[in-house]
């Protein structure tokens, strides 16, 4: 008697066992790995902070001063000129009226301050 020719071999319920056990062979090797902190002392905590101040930290300052904040600069900028505009379009049309300088001055506000907050912010925070 083949081996083949048994139902059991040819059937899609052969294939959902077979996916099923490679599925968990490869959740349990994914959830196997084993974290070496240090080869001495095992201070998980201490080899995370040292991780942290060398390598993290560094690269988190680098794009908050080189990408994140141009963008805030960016936006408020556009901001800052669209309120000017439509400030100084609000006074012509109402000849005599109020210049409304509210938003337009804080819009510049934070302007200045997302401007040279590389400068203060990260000894603020304590970095």
């Amino acid at each position: 008697m083949k081996l083949s020719s048994h139902k059991f071999w040819n059937s899609a319920k052969l294939k959902r066992i077979l996916a099923l056990l490679a599925e968990l062979t490869i959740l349990c090797s994914l959830l196997a790995v084993t974290a070496y902190a240090t080869t001495t002392n095992n201070d998980v905590a201490g080899t995370v902070q040292t991780a942290f101040g060398t390598y993290v930290k560094p690269q988190i300052m680098k794009a908050v001063n080189g990408v994140v904040m141009p963008i805030i600069d960016a936006i408020l900028s556009v901001l800052f000129v669209v309120f000017i505009v439509m400030a100084g379009v609000n006074y012509k049309k109402h000849s005599g009226g109020d210049f409304e300088w509210h938003v337009p001055a804080a819009l510049f506000a934070g302007l200045i301050v997302s401007l040279t907050a590389p400068l203060w912010m990260w000894s603020m925070i304590g970095w």
